[in-house]
């Protein structure tokens, strides 16, 4: 018999409170903001240029489910390497810039960060330390974790959890399975109830074409075959149940299966994203909740969705999003704002 470890209490009770830490809760909304860094676009775009389809980050952003940002500086040192990025690939700039500027910048909001708002979380400082030029991304992430931080650079972010160069496609791959086996779930939950939501459907369109009467003709139908099947022979019968039961056997091991690879992304995509801070400050919980709105947010909405722990007043928070438009924030409404903007590269 082999040795099984048992869980004692003090095992319990991480565990319930691993599960119950609000600061991953947050992974489950959508989209989830992930932070482009410099040498994660020039693989990208290896990639593109190989197979002739933007990477999954990208794809995954235009479904909807991944929200991309990079910060300004970022942007500007990628466009600044794109000659050097032309002479590896073996391409012309020109065609990098069209490549960006058409299949990537459309689904990515850039970011100006001031100097007072990099220095706000410690975690960032030990990434300006190693390295000033990833300094901006490091910030970016920072603010708005827990998210994906989209980099092959596993040295200078160490600080925000990043271990491994392939972090950042595996938290994308997990989002994508997540993706996959959420449908796959929602389709076999769906399958058992097809046929009555059809016949629904279509007892609807008759009664509203031909009134009442409609109903009686669906009780008739149900009542005929339940008297179909109580004329049956014993063994008929049973094997209508076999039959029966062997279809819903499938079912509930088919969503077992699909559960089972979601948990599993799930589990994985928790692995790869940058952490929450240990405390969420002000302007950290602003940027999260804007980067996770899918449209553009009042000052008294925005207060609406802070946690009280993290609310300034409507007036205050009104100003800070107006001292910071067209940096931070793009006022796309009167009153309304969102984070980020688009740019385009020139030439």
């Amino acid at each position: 018999m082999t040795a099984q470890r048992i869980l004692t209490e003090e095992d319990l009770a991480a565990l319930i409170a691993d599960a119950m830490d609000a600061s991953w809760l947050d992974l489950s909304r959508r989209p989830l903001p992930a932070v482009l860094d410099t040498d994660f676009v020039r693989t990208g775009l290896h990639y593109q240029l190989r197979n002739g389809i933007p990477p999954r980050s990208v794809r995954t952003a235009q479904h909807g489910s991944l929200r991309l940002f990079m910060e300004y500086d970022t942007l500007t040192e990628t466009e600044a390497r794109l000659p050097k990025f032309a002479d590896q690939l073996g391409v012309p700039a020109v065609d990098l810039r069209r490549v960006l500027n058409e299949d990537w910048l459309p689904h990515v909001d850039v970011v100006k960060l001031p100097a007072s708002l990099r220095r706000a979380d410690p975690r960032a400082l030990q990434v300006r330390d190693r390295d000033i030029g990833d300094f901006p991304a490091g910030a970016l992430a920072a603010l708005l974790s827990p998210c994906l931080l989209l980099t092959c650079n596993y040295k200078h972010f160490g600080a925000l959890g990043v271990r491994t160069r392939s972090q950042a496609v595996d938290g994308v791959m997990a989002m994508a399975a997540i993706n996959i086996g959420e449908m796959q779930v929602r389709v076999i939950v769906m399958i058992p109830a097809a046929p009555a939501m059809a016949v629904g459907a279509a007892v609807k369109w008759a009664s509203d074409r031909f009134g009442p009467a409609a109903w009686v003709i669906l009780g008739v139908l149900i009542g005929g075959g339940f008297y179909w099947y109580r004329k049956q022979p014993p063994e008929r019968r049973e094997r209508v149940r076999q039959v029966a039961g062997e279809v819903g056997t499938h079912l509930l091991e088919e969503y077992g299966t699909a559960a089972g690879r979601v948990n599993r992304a799930r589990v994985l995509l928790r692995a790869c994203v940058v952490p929450s801070p240990r405390q969420r400050t002000p302007v950290s919980a602003i940027m999260r909740e804007l980067a996770l709105s899918p449209e553009s947010l009042s000052a008294q909405q925005l207060a609406d969705l802070l946690d009280p722990s993290v609310r300034p007043s409507v007036a205050g928070l009104r100003a800070f999003l107006r001292a910071h438009d067209n940096m931070v924030f793009a006022q796309v409404r009167r009153g309304g704002f969102v984070l980020g903007s688009h740019y385009q590269l020139p030439g």
